[in-house]
């Protein structure tokens, strides 16, 4: 009786944050993304500085995606195997290690941009482990009701980081040195270390459906349930083909220089709206509960479509300023929608499985779109390849119309008993 009124007073955009390992997770997972960010900035800048190259600059974001995308199958299905909270323990642990050896070596001046490869391939290694259990994890924290909440505050952390870690990034560079971003980044991984070693867990799920000698049959249970499930292969179908035909860094740098005909100030305008939209759309999320996710992620995919459609006739940098805050806006919130359901639909034995298939198709799409919109600019034009990518993703959105599919997915799922403990 005098627990309710308390519990009412939280916003219901925010009440994953009544589950106290919840909220452990996202002030860990917040300061583990802005020293990832400040790193990651870090990065980028010293290799082009020690090497005045772009192909050695952009070959370092292979050390990064090769692993991720090599090892993402088998990450998940180790994450189903393992207690999630070991299994993070030791992958933070080693990143931590890992920032802390090349801040010793740039305090040394002994760093060499080789040794910044080394640092992602570990990087990405890792990641394709600890992903999967950590989106494995988060979501064993909340009931099902509260699966929109936790997935967009989590967005927050993560967006929340993006947004600070690159400006923390140039401050350090520009009255510290090159060993300061790297000590941060060790710090933060601190956070994360003691938010898990502060969680109140009950005690780890084994799938026992899949027999411990059949890792290759747990590699391919994600894959299988995704491929069964035919609400998550929408929102996963959508996801790839947004990364490989959507927006992107590389296509955004030519659209400013080559047909805006602005200067880096002009791209770092047009990604701070960019990253000022996702944040107002994170803002309208957490106010704003949403519970008809099908039918959300057609129609922000067709508001999608349209924006980034408008960067191909646009020449003036004030218009694509707009479009880009816009585009910020509904891409947060599509983004946040098709994970939301894919953490819905996904029984907990399998999730590290399936986080493994949805971080394989996110990031392993995201870095082929990269690819390919610098062969595509090559051949059509910038504009041309941005109408091409459009009507893509256009048609990705028709044919998904053509699948039935629930009003409202939270009916969808089969009740559980926290689900119903949330009013």
């Amino acid at each position: 009786m005098t627990k309710a009124p308390e519990r009412g007073r939280l916003p219901r955009g925010l009440i994953a944050l009544r589950e106290r390992n919840f909220s452990l997770y996202v002030g860990g997972q917040f300061t583990s993304q802005l020293g990832s960010w400040i790193e990651m900035t870090a990065v980028s800048w010293i290799i082009y500085e020690m090497t005045n190259s772009p192909f050695l600059l952009g070959l370092n974001g292979l050390f990064r995606a090769a692993p991720t995308i090599l090892l993402a199958l088998y990450g998940g299905a180790i994450a189903d195997r393992l207690p999630r909270r070991f299994l993070l323990y030791c992958t933070e642990s080693t990143m931590l290690m890992a920032s802390l050896v090349m801040g010793i070596l740039a305090v040394t001046d002994s760093l060499q941009f080789w040794h910044l490869y080394l640092l992602n391939l570990v990087s990405g290694s890792l990641q394709a482990f600890s992903v999967p259990a950590r989106h494995a994890l988060f979501a064993g924290l909340v009931p099902r009701s509260s699966m929109q909440s936790a997935v967009t505050l989590n967005s927050v952390a993560v967006r929340g980081g993006g947004f600070f870690g690159p400006m923390v990034a140039g401050i350090a560079l520009a009255y510290g040195n090159y060993s300061v971003p790297f000590f941060v980044n060790a710090a933060s991984f601190v956070g994360m270390l003691i938010a898990l070693a502060m969680m109140r867990l009950p005690p780890s799920q084994v799938d026992a459906t899949v027999p411990r000698s059949s890792l290759g049959a747990g590699m391919t249970g994600g894959v299988a349930f995704v491929w069964r499930t035919p609400l998550l292969k929408v929102a996963l179908g959508l996801e790839l083909a947004t990364g490989l035909f959507g927006h992107n860094t590389a296509l955004l740098t030519i659209i400013v220089r080559d047909i805006i005909g602005a200067g880096p100030e002009g791209l770092g305008l047009l990604l701070s709206a960019m990253g000022a939209g996702a944040m107002l759309g994170m803002v309208l999320l957490v106010t704003f509960h949403v519970e008809r996710h099908a039918r959300l992620i057609l129609t922000l995919g067709a508001f999608y479509t349209v924006l980034w459609a408008g960067f191909a006739f646009s020449e003036l940098l004030w218009l694509s300023v707009i479009l880009s805050f816009a585009l910020g806006i509904i891409d947060s919130i599509w983004g946040v929608t098709r994970n939301t359901v894919a953490q819905l639909l996904v029984p907990d034995a399998l999730r590290g499985r399936v986080m493994s298939v949805v971080m394989l198709v996110t990031r392993g799409g995201s870095q082929l779109g990269r690819v390919q919109s610098g062969f595509l600019v090559g051949l059509i034009g910038a504009p041309a390849a941005v109408l091409a990518g459009a009507a893509i993703i256009g048609a990705a959105i028709l044919a998904s119309t053509r699948v039935k599919l629930p009003k409202r997915i939270i009916k969808h799922v089969p009740p559980t008993p926290d689900s119903e403990a949330v009013p």
